[in-house]
């Protein structure tokens, strides 16, 4: 997740299918108890079967812990 992160937002749909990660919120949770500077945006994104657009969150790396 730091490797995607370190490139640009991601959101959690992306997260879930590009880097096989189950429950990226808790991924995250764990990332900013290590001290890594990481806000939520909220967007909404279609998913791959063309079904309506869902609140996601968009994740934003501001900062990585020192």
């Amino acid at each position: 997740m730091m490797e995607a992160l370190r490139k640009g937002p991601i959101t959690t749909l992306e997260a879930a299918n590009e880097l096989d990660i189950v429950h990226p919120p808790n991924t995250i949770r764990r990332l900013r108890n290590k001290g890594h500077e990481i806000i939520t945006h909220w967007t909404y994104q279609a998913t791959n079967d063309g079904r309506a657009p869902h609140r996601v969150a968009k994740y934003v790396l501001l900062r990585e812990a020192s």
